[in-house]
């Protein structure tokens, strides 16, 4: 049993995490949209911040908004024209080149919360998803609030699970090791 218990102690500390995090989701998730669940933006959220340190881990939420911001900036550019080139819209290229080749920059800013590139890339990446829903942030204010609070929401709770996470793998190895120096002493 003890074999056991040893082993499965990082996993039982995930499963509980994500059942929290779960609950909260039935819990919150229609308030936004009705039927929503977006439980899956706090698993993004989760696993690429999982090692991230805290410090990193804010980064990543603000560098997120940047993100969804410089999505909109490309829908902006996207939607102005339609121009075709060999089926190719020159519109999005010239607005994927522009904004994605601005973000990069934000890279070597000293500004300590504009330099999450990882950040920056998941927050345009769940905004062109729609997070699942089908969400415009073009289409009206609402659903551009809808959109930022879902990341924002959902970003947190997954950094909180994150957080989490790490903290309770250290306590189980903390206790892992006083058994081990436990059985040393009892050796002697």
């Amino acid at each position: 049993m003890k074999k056991f218990w040893q082993v499965s102690k990082k996993p039982l500390v995930i499963a509980v995490i994500a059942s929290i995090l779960y609950i909260i989701d039935a819990l919150i998730g229609g308030l936004f949209v009705d039927g929503g669940s977006f439980m899956w933006v706090g698993f993004a959220f989760w696993t690429v911040f999982f090692s991230a340190s805290v410090k990193d881990r804010i980064k990543g939420l603000i560098g997120a908004v940047i993100g969804f911001l410089s999505a909109i900036l490309m829908m902006f550019i996207t939607s102005t024209f339609t121009l075709n080139v060999f089926t190719i819209s020159i519109s999005c290229l010239l607005g994927v080149f522009l904004v994605n080749g601005l973000v990069m920059y934000f890279e070597k800013t000293e500004k300590f919360w504009m330099n999450s590139i990882t950040g920056i890339f998941v927050g345009i990446w769940l905004s062109f998803s729609g997070l699942g829903v089908g969400l415009n942030p073009l289409a009206s204010f609402g659903q551009f609030g809808t959109m930022l609070g879902i990341i924002l929401v959902y970003g947190v709770l997954g950094l909180l699970c994150a957080y989490f996470s790490i903290f309770f793998f250290n306590k189980c190895s903390k206790t892992e090791e006083k058994s081990v120096e436990n059985k040393n002493e009892e050796g002697k």
